[in-house]
């Protein structure tokens, strides 16, 4: 009887070093999907650290369909095995390593550095937070150094590219605005209707058709040296009641022809 007992411990022994549950392995080898004529279909090839076995096309797990992350070749990952058999293997997770270490992190943030040893002027990094103890809190962060950055927090977008920046801001309670600064030009948009254009150099307006300025009250036109208006055929001023030109100097007016109508008084100034 007790040789029985023993030879089932044996056997059972035997089967239970057969299955296997969890192993870590280094990826050799991806196929990934990523022309549409081939057939790899999200998988790659792992040797296993314990045993040194290379299993192949091991399928990957992800974490929603439509998504994709595949394994770069060196990645320490782990599998499992489906009815603990050795041909159902699955990779499951990656892990870091001494030498493969992560990019700075804390809790309640998710972090993005591609790739992993790349410096950060050549990688693309994304940053997504929600950290009572931050101010603000909330904050999203995709940043293409060293010239590409945006930036969203509560009730405010910002994008930048070198000196260019445009920031969308909506205060709790407040008008929201358009701001966009490229160098020393900036223009401002406010939600109540106001827009101020700054320009540190010459402004250009110019219309391939008509262009028409209209303001419901005042407009007006300052230069610190000379105003020219140069019309190709005809220039018209009218004013729907007093209408004045004046000048602290002379004043000319020059033309083959001039006509004044209605009454007319002259004197000196």
């Amino acid at each position: 009887m007790t040789s029985i007992v023993e030879t089932i411990r044996r056997i059972v022994r035997s089967e239970l070093q057969a299955v296997r549950i969890a192993e870590l392995g280094v990826v050799e080898a991806v196929s990934s999907h990523s022309a549409a004529g081939d057939n790899d279909n999200y998988g790659c090839d792992v040797r296993l650290k314990n045993t040194g076995l290379l299993l192949k096309r091991v399928p990957v797990v992800t974490g929603h369909v439509g998504s994709a992350a595949i394994p770069n070749v060196g990645d320490l990952v782990l599998l499992t095995f489906a009815k603990g058999e050795m041909n159902q293997a699955i990779v499951v997770g990656r892990l870091y390593t001494d030498d493969d270490r992560p990019p700075l992190n804390s809790t309640n943030e998710m972090i993005m550095h591609l790739p992993l040893h790349a410096d950060d002027s050549a990688a693309i990094k994304t940053a997504v937070r929600n950290i009572s103890s931050n101010s603000p809190p909330r904050e999203m962060i995709a940043e293409m150094a060293p010239k590409i950055t945006v930036r969203v927090t509560d009730g405010t977008i910002k994008a930048t590219a070198g000196n260019s920046e445009m920031t969308l801001d909506q205060p709790d309670g407040g008008g929201g605005t358009v701001t966009v600064v490229a160098g020393g030009t900036k223009i401002t948009m406010n939600q109540d209707g106001d827009v101020t254009v700054e320009s540190i150099g010459d402004m250009t307006l110019q219309s391939g058709g008509a262009m028409s300025l209209e303001a419901t009250t005042n407009l007006t036109l300052k230069a610190g040296a000379s105003v020219e208006i140069d019309a190709g055929m005809s220039f018209s001023v009218q004013a729907g009641a007093e209408a004045t030109l004046a000048a602290s100097s002379s004043l000319s007016l020059q033309a083959a022809m001039i006509a004044v109508a209605g009454m007319t008084s002259f004197g000196p100034g």
